[in-house]
Protein backbone atom coordinates (compact mmCIF):
# COMPACT_ATOMS: atom_id res chain seq x y z
CA UNK A 1 0.00 0.00 0.00
CA UNK A 2 2.70 2.31 1.04
CA UNK A 3 4.37 1.28 -2.49
CA UNK A 4 1.35 2.44 -4.11
CA UNK A 5 1.15 5.77 -2.08
CA UNK A 6 4.46 6.73 -3.46
CA UNK A 7 3.97 5.49 -6.83
CA UNK A 8 1.34 7.86 -7.21
CA UNK A 9 2.68 11.03 -5.20
CA UNK A 10 6.06 10.64 -7.80
CA UNK A 11 3.50 10.38 -10.70
CA UNK A 12 1.58 13.38 -9.84
CA UNK A 13 4.57 15.25 -8.68
CA UNK A 14 5.95 14.82 -11.94
CA UNK A 15 2.88 15.47 -14.43
CA UNK A 16 2.27 18.25 -11.91
CA UNK A 17 5.83 19.82 -13.08
CA UNK A 18 5.54 18.79 -16.34
CA UNK A 19 2.67 21.18 -16.02
CA UNK A 20 3.62 24.24 -15.12
CA UNK A 21 1.40 26.97 -15.15
CA UNK A 22 -1.37 24.96 -16.88
CA UNK A 23 -1.80 22.68 -13.64
CA UNK A 24 -5.07 24.79 -12.58
CA UNK A 25 -6.01 24.99 -15.67
CA UNK A 26 -5.83 21.16 -16.21
CA UNK A 27 -7.60 20.63 -12.26
CA UNK A 28 -10.82 22.52 -13.59
CA UNK A 29 -11.07 20.97 -17.24
CA UNK A 30 -11.15 17.26 -14.81
CA UNK A 31 -13.81 19.18 -12.53
CA UNK A 32 -15.78 19.65 -15.87
CA UNK A 33 -15.32 16.56 -17.07
CA UNK A 34 -16.38 14.55 -13.67
CA UNK A 35 -19.59 17.23 -13.77
CA UNK A 36 -19.66 16.41 -17.26
CA UNK A 37 -19.81 12.64 -16.67
CA UNK A 38 -22.12 12.92 -14.02
CA UNK A 39 -24.79 14.76 -15.55
CA UNK A 40 -25.00 12.58 -18.47
CA UNK A 41 -25.35 9.53 -16.52
CA UNK A 42 -27.88 11.08 -14.53
CA UNK A 43 -29.56 12.61 -17.63
CA UNK A 44 -29.12 8.74 -19.57
CA UNK A 45 -30.31 7.40 -16.13
CA UNK A 46 -33.66 9.74 -16.15
CA UNK A 47 -34.48 9.46 -20.08
CA UNK A 48 -33.94 5.35 -19.64
CA UNK A 49 -30.99 5.77 -21.86
CA UNK A 50 -27.95 5.26 -19.67
CA UNK A 51 -26.07 1.99 -20.89
CA UNK A 52 -22.32 0.96 -20.29
CA UNK A 53 -20.94 0.98 -23.31
CA UNK A 54 -22.19 4.77 -23.71
CA UNK A 55 -20.25 5.04 -20.17
CA UNK A 56 -17.48 3.47 -21.60
CA UNK A 57 -17.19 5.19 -24.65
CA UNK A 58 -18.09 8.97 -22.94
CA UNK A 59 -14.54 7.65 -20.72
CA UNK A 60 -12.72 6.83 -23.84
CA UNK A 61 -13.85 10.52 -25.23
CA UNK A 62 -12.31 12.54 -22.41
CA UNK A 63 -8.79 10.33 -21.92
CA UNK A 64 -8.39 11.25 -25.35
CA UNK A 65 -9.03 15.10 -24.78
CA UNK A 66 -5.99 14.58 -22.49
CA UNK A 67 -4.34 13.34 -25.70
CA UNK A 68 -5.18 16.30 -27.62
CA UNK A 69 -3.79 18.66 -24.69
CA UNK A 70 -0.51 16.45 -24.48
CA UNK A 71 -0.42 17.43 -28.50
CA UNK A 72 -0.44 20.86 -27.94
CA UNK A 73 1.54 20.84 -25.08
CA UNK A 74 4.51 19.11 -28.11
CA UNK A 75 3.74 21.29 -30.14
CA UNK A 76 4.52 24.30 -27.78
CA UNK A 77 7.96 22.20 -26.86
CA UNK A 78 8.90 22.18 -30.61
CA UNK A 79 8.26 25.81 -31.71
CA UNK A 80 9.80 26.85 -28.14
CA UNK A 81 13.02 24.81 -28.82
CA UNK A 82 13.01 25.52 -32.69
CA UNK A 83 13.19 29.16 -31.77
CA UNK A 84 15.52 28.89 -28.93
CA UNK A 85 18.04 27.01 -31.95
CA UNK A 86 17.04 30.18 -34.33
CA UNK A 87 17.55 32.51 -31.39
CA UNK A 88 14.13 33.34 -30.66
CA UNK A 89 13.41 34.07 -27.57
CA UNK A 90 9.55 33.77 -26.56
CA UNK A 91 8.48 34.83 -23.29
CA UNK A 92 5.18 32.89 -23.71
CA UNK A 93 5.05 29.10 -23.48
CA UNK A 94 2.17 27.06 -23.26
CA UNK A 95 0.06 29.27 -25.55
CA UNK A 96 -1.62 26.02 -27.98
CA UNK A 97 -1.93 24.01 -24.88
CA UNK A 98 -3.72 26.55 -22.79
CA UNK A 99 -5.72 27.13 -25.75
CA UNK A 100 -7.10 23.50 -25.90
CA UNK A 101 -7.28 23.50 -22.66
CA UNK A 102 -10.26 26.76 -22.31
CA UNK A 103 -11.63 25.31 -25.87
CA UNK A 104 -12.20 21.09 -24.00
CA UNK A 105 -13.36 23.85 -20.82
CA UNK A 106 -15.99 25.71 -22.93
CA UNK A 107 -17.21 22.23 -24.31
CA UNK A 108 -17.26 20.65 -21.06
CA UNK A 109 -19.68 23.80 -19.78
CA UNK A 110 -22.13 23.28 -22.91
CA UNK A 111 -22.05 19.51 -22.08
CA UNK A 112 -23.16 20.02 -18.72
CA UNK A 113 -25.78 22.95 -19.30
CA UNK A 114 -27.06 20.56 -21.92
CA UNK A 115 -26.98 17.68 -19.79
CA UNK A 116 -28.66 19.72 -16.41
CA UNK A 117 -31.56 20.79 -19.61
CA UNK A 118 -32.13 17.16 -20.72
CA UNK A 119 -32.66 16.51 -16.29
CA UNK A 120 -35.55 19.03 -16.29
CA UNK A 121 -33.17 21.90 -14.56
CA UNK A 122 -33.53 25.31 -16.34
CA UNK A 123 -30.45 27.52 -16.78
CA UNK A 124 -30.60 31.31 -17.96
CA UNK A 125 -30.75 30.93 -21.81
CA UNK A 126 -27.72 33.51 -21.70
CA UNK A 127 -25.38 31.33 -19.72
CA UNK A 128 -25.80 29.63 -22.92
CA UNK A 129 -24.99 31.94 -25.27
CA UNK A 130 -22.32 33.16 -23.39
CA UNK A 131 -20.17 29.89 -23.78
CA UNK A 132 -21.24 29.51 -27.20
CA UNK A 133 -19.66 32.89 -27.51
CA UNK A 134 -16.37 31.72 -26.15
CA UNK A 135 -16.25 28.80 -27.96
CA UNK A 136 -16.07 30.70 -31.35
CA UNK A 137 -14.06 33.53 -30.05
CA UNK A 138 -11.47 30.47 -28.43
CA UNK A 139 -11.68 28.44 -32.03
CA UNK A 140 -10.91 32.34 -34.15
CA UNK A 141 -7.99 32.90 -31.71
CA UNK A 142 -7.29 29.44 -32.93
CA UNK A 143 -7.32 30.64 -36.30
CA UNK A 144 -5.66 33.81 -36.18
CA UNK A 145 -2.36 31.67 -34.74
CA UNK A 146 -1.93 30.18 -38.28
CA UNK A 147 -2.49 33.90 -39.76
Amino acid sequence: MNFMKGTFAAVSAFILARLGMLAPWAGVVIAAMVLDYITGMTAGWLSNTLSSRIGILGIIKKLCCFVIIAVAMMADWAIWQAGAYLGIQTKIQGFLALLIIIWLLINELISILENIGRIGVKYPEWLMNLLEHLKQTTESSGQDVLK
